[in-house]
């Protein structure tokens, strides 16, 4: 293989990564694609429910979340964001505004942190979107080298906490979200 490089890439790194997936991670993917719908169904339901219950605590001082009625995007994202062949029983489309939200909390930046550290079953970490609940804060993470002057001009304040809401049970993720913000 080292006398041809054509070979080398045909018979390895293809074999291994592509340009075909092997036949189970192929298997993954088409099992994650056709329980996609039911996922989002579900994700941003219980999304909805979380963020209904953090925009009436006192410790948070704003919630931004597309299914939020309150929010400044909520006419567009009603317009454009269906459920996938939904019907609401009255022969119209359910709108769902899918599982990211963040939220604020009061006081200064080290309150997001005492928050952050006292979750117990949403997960800590920077990749967002998995099936289980997982948070992060974009100010000390995905957002820290720009600096201040763009987080500022960036709307992401040192006190915003994102939150990828999971396909646990709402209440289990609102019992956290509560037993950490009682730190403050």
């Amino acid at each position: 293989f080292k006398e041809s490089y054509a070979e080398y890439v045909k018979f390895l790194p293809y074999r291994d990564n592509g340009p075909a997936s092997s036949p189970v991670n192929a298997i993954f993917a088409l099992n994650d694609l056709r329980t996609l719908r039911s996922k989002m169904d579900v994700v941003s339901r219980n999304c909805q429910t979380v963020a209904e219950y953090l925009q009436k605590h006192p410790k948070v001082y704003q919630v931004d979340y597309l299914g939020l009625p309150s929010y400044h995007l909520h006419e567009v994202a009603k317009k454009y964001m269906k459920l996938v062949d939904s019907d609401d029983g009255r022969g119209g489309e359910v709108n769902r505004y899918g599982h990211l939200m963040s939220f604020r909390v009061d006081g200064p930046p080290e309150n997001a942190r005492k928050v952050f550290d006292g979750f117990k079953m949403i997960y800590r970490a920077t990749d967002l979107g998995r099936i289980k609940s997982v948070a992060t804060i974009p100010a000390i993470s995905t957002h820290q080298q720009q600096g201040e002057e763009a987080r500022r001009m960036a709307d992401v304040p040192p006190q915003l906490i994102r939150l990828c809401v999971g396909a646990e049970h709402p209440d289990d993720v609102i019992a956290d979200l509560a037993q950490a913000l009682k730190a403050l």
